[in-house]
């Protein structure tokens, strides 16, 4: 399958204060370090782990929203992150961000016609006949009436509010869209509604996606393939078939262990792993293994050497972090 974009070796590094005292030394957070990923056309990447692994950097990173200390984003063959000027506004049309909080990331001084107007105002010379004519047809998709338009955002429910960032996302047609965590905010009867317009829109424009989320559950369904990420690392990834299967990594294994099963009998019959310690602060990382602090199989070659994301077994797509992978 055609890779459409291909993440190498990315670094967000934030240098931070321990206090207010500005003869204290920084100390470097770093919050994504030394990400690559794969991001193949028409599918839909799921990006999951606890909240403070880099999840949300990641996605702002790639995006530009925020600065990488260093590393590649290439969509298709061009580097993203070395664009400048005219280059750079012509590639932000083809990657594009949902964000999380539909509350916070609409204008509430903007009627809805002006919120999805704006990127095709600045990025597209249309007419006016045809600029309504493409926020109405956007609205449409995400299910919105066009009679809506001359709304603002304050009027409307937080599903629909989403609709409306999901039609603000996908009205310049990117070819990749970052959704970071765009259901974690809405009630759970909404997350099903706005998870299958994401899907049913996913297939009908083809689109590339990565979708952010702590919910196990949730990527389950949505994604194609997931990528789990910890302490700043991807640590495995695979077909998220292989992955509820048989996952390879012990971060992995715990965290599908804590995804309630809705048959009470196989609910009380199956053994949860409970990890023991808290999650290590990305202002001071163990040495070696992210998760040497937290493994049960953790060796001497944990604590000492740091391992490399390698394919295991016959699948090119399953990858993991572990020394003790294979066992």
């Amino acid at each position: 399958m055609e890779t459409i974009a291909l993440i190498e070796n990315l670094k967000v590094h934030f240098n931070v204060r321990q206090a207010m005292l500005d003869f204290q030394p920084k100390k470097i957070l770093k919050a994504v370090d030394g990400v690559s990923l794969e991001l193949r056309k028409g599918e839909i990447l799921g990006l999951v782990g606890e909240s403070g692994c880099g999840k949300s950097s990641l996605g702002r990173a790639i995006i530009r929203l925020i600065h990488p200390t260093s590393g590649t984003v290439d969509i298709q063959g061009v580097d993203f992150l070395s664009l400048e000027g005219k280059s750079l506004r012509q590639a932000r049309t083809q990657i594009q961000m949902i964000f999380q909080d539909p509350y916070a990331s609409l204008d509430p001084r903007m009627t809805v016609f002006d919120i999805l107007a704006e990127p095709l105002r600045a990025h597209r010379k249309l007419s006016a006949q045809e600029l309504s004519a493409r926020v109405a047809k956007y609205l449409e998709m995400v299910g919105l009436s066009t009679k809506s338009v001359r709304k603002y955002p304050h009027e409307f429910s937080g599903g629909q509010r989403q609709r409306i960032a999901i039609a603000r996302a996908l009205i310049l047609e990117p070819k990749v869209v970052i959704a970071d965590e765009p259901v974690s905010s809405l009630d759970v009867s909404v997350q099903a509604q706005i998870l299958n317009l994401l899907k049913d829109i996913q297939k009908q424009l083809g689109l590339s996606m990565i979708f952010i989320s702590h919910n196990l559950a949730v990527v389950k369904y949505i994604a194609d393939r997931i990528a789990v990420m910890y302490l700043g690392k991807i640590v495995e990834t695979a077909t998220k078939d292989e992955l509820y299967a048989s996952p390879r990594h012990p971060y992995t294994q715990a965290l599908i262990s804590a995804v309630p099963i809705p048959d009470p009998k196989l609910e009380r019959a199956r053994t949860r792993i409970h990890l023991q310690g808290e999650l290590p602060s990305p202002l001071n990382p163990p040495k070696g293994c992210a998760f040497n602090t937290r493994c049960p199989l953790a060796t001497d070659q944990c604590r000492i050497e740091t391992p490399q994301l390698e394919s295991v077994g016959k699948s090119p797509s399953w990858k993991v972090s572990c020394f003790e992978a294979e066992k």
